[in-house]
């Protein structure tokens, strides 16, 4: 059978795990990458994003490919990018769509009711795809699929979910060229690598928090590759591709010490790449980090996302210490490893006091780089509660935030507005400001007003020297560069497709 599989805006892990694992059974996946260029949250158009819009080409690929079914991973971020190309799609195409992904996943009552929508997978994918293709192919149409919502004759059958999938070594290698193809050479330049799926914790702010009742009593939620299954990936990557620097995406990298101490040694021995990763400050002792530091890891990513304790406990639930943290980067500097941390903005109930507090820990603790994002709300999660008590969201709010028509995050935002427009500057040119003259501006409102007056666009200006000194330059490098393909092969597409348009009608 032939499934069309589209995303948006990013690399996607997901999708080029669901297009392996259907190829290595025997169908045929078309996957198509729309960057979404100025539809993004850093570059958001309106008159661009339409001038500039793929639907046209999107449409013909898949007329030509002509898809058994489609299927879409959507996030809350470009739920309703999907929700406008799967309307195109029903209008010009008679196939069934299907929706999966985190969005899918934690508001399927919603995305279920869109006309153009007539299947929603809950959870992780591969079994139910795979189970629903071969159905469609044998023209036996079982609506008992787990994990897959179905309409039929105008009700919606909600079929249970099914176990999480504990053996991750069992699933092939992400269909990685399905995406590189269609995507600058950064991205394969720079891969992102996940070992493990889950989180441990359950931040109010953050999916996982809802994802996990989802999965409720359907195995361990947290699990992972071996160390073998991930070098020999990497490898893979490393044979194919020539990477500079790898990307872990894991929510916590750290999370076993036994793991890491096999991985560091046939990383350091066979990959010996530089790398990033993310962790939490309960993960890291002088151990972890030595095993960090022997592997080539390059940069450390801390969500602290507030320096007041009373902020993280009571609203993030982040029960961790201030004192914790002043332990786990003394690790960190004792190994000489580099190491950033995360910022939220607009917490609920935060203050200008509050946000005072934060800035003076983080000028205690010194990281290379500090990361500000505004808060985003994602559907389910219990932030959305704590919004609508400070104020911050009304009670019909949650209905917005379910239908991806709720601000985004993003941590280079220049028309926000709230604490971000405010105090963002002032956190991310802390790491370039000497201890004590960052210590004055927390006391000193002239020159804290005088740094608030700065525009916006002097963030983009001080994170480029960060990440030069972090070692992670090519972040904005790659962004330019990755506009600029995406303009010359949108500019390409339409030449070719006029070209074949004339060909067709002057043969």
């Amino acid at each position: 059978m032939k499934l069309a599989l589209l995303c948006a805006e990013d690399f996607s892990l997901s999708v080029a795990c669901l297009s392996a694992f259907l190829k290595k059974n025997g169908h045929e996946v078309k996957v198509i990458f729309d960057p979404k260029q100025f539809g993004k949250a850093y570059a958001n158009n309106k008159y661009l994003s339409e001038l500039f819009s793929r639907r046209g080409l999107i449409l013909s690929r898949l007329k030509e490919f002509s898809p058994d079914i489609i299927g879409f991973s959507v996030f809350t971020s470009n739920y309703q990018w999907a929700l406008g190309m799967a309307g195109e799609i029903k209008r010009n195409m008679d196939v069934p769509v299907i929706f999966g992904g985190i969005h899918a996943t934690l508001v399927p009552e919603v995305v279920i009711k869109e006309s153009a929508v007539d299947m929603v997978c809950v959870g992780e994918g591969e079994g139910p795809l795979l189970e629903l293709l071969r159905g469609l192919k044998d023209k036996n149409r079982n609506y008992t699929i787990r994990n897959i919502w179905f309409k039929e004759s105008g009700r919606v059958i909600r079929n249970e979910i099914r176990l999480l999938t504990q053996d991750l070594d069992a699933l092939p290698f992400p269909d990685r060229w399905s995406l590189y193809a269609q995507l600058p050479r950064s991205y394969s330049k720079y891969p992102i690598m996940l070992t493990s799926y889950g989180c441990p914790y359950r931040c109010a702010y953050c999916a996982n928090n809802a994802i996990s009742q989802v999965y409720k009593d359907k195995g361990s939620y947290l699990r992972r590759r071996s160390p073998h299954s991930v070098i020999a990936e990497l490898k893979e990557i490393k044979s194919r591709y020539a990477p500079k620097y790898i990307l872990f995406m894991d929510d916590l990298f750290t999370f076993n010490k036994d793991w890491l101490a096999d991985f560091a040694l046939s990383y350091a021995r066979d990959i010996h790449l530089p790398y990033s990763c993310l962790t939490h400050t309960r993960f890291l002792d002088k151990e972890t980090c030595s095993l960090l530091k022997l592997s080539y890891c390059n940069l450390v990513l801390l969500g602290l996302q507030s320096g007041c304790e009373r902020i993280r406990r009571e609203i993030l639930d982040r029960p961790e210490s201030n004192e914790e943290y002043r332990k786990a980067v003394g690790f960190l500097k004792e190994s000489k490893l580099k190491f950033s941390l995360d910022n939220i903005l607009n917490i609920p109930f935060d203050t200008p006091d509050t946000i005072k507090e934060s800035f003076s820990f983080y000028n205690e603790l010194r990281p290379n780089m500090i990361h500000s994002f505004n808060l985003a709300y994602f559907p389910n999660t219990k932030i959305i509660e704590h919004g609508i008590r400070a104020g911050a969201l009304r009670e019909d709010s949650r209905d917005l935030i379910n239908r991806g028509l709720a601000a985004n995050y993003i941590n280079i935002q220049l028309d926000s507005r709230g604490d971000y427009r405010r105090y963002a500057l002032l956190f991310t040119i802390l790491p370039i400001l000497p201890q004590r003259f960052a210590a004055k501006i927390i006391e000193d409102n002239i020159f804290r007003r005088m740094l608030l007056g700065l525009p916006s666009a002097v963030i983009l200006l001080v994170k480029f020297i960060l990440n030069i000194r972090a070692g992670t330059g090519f972040v904005f490098f790659t962004v330019i560069h990755n506009e600029l393909f995406y303009l010359k092969t949108l500019l390409a597409g339409k030449i070719r497709a006029k070209i074949y348009k004339s060909e067709v009608l002057y043969p």
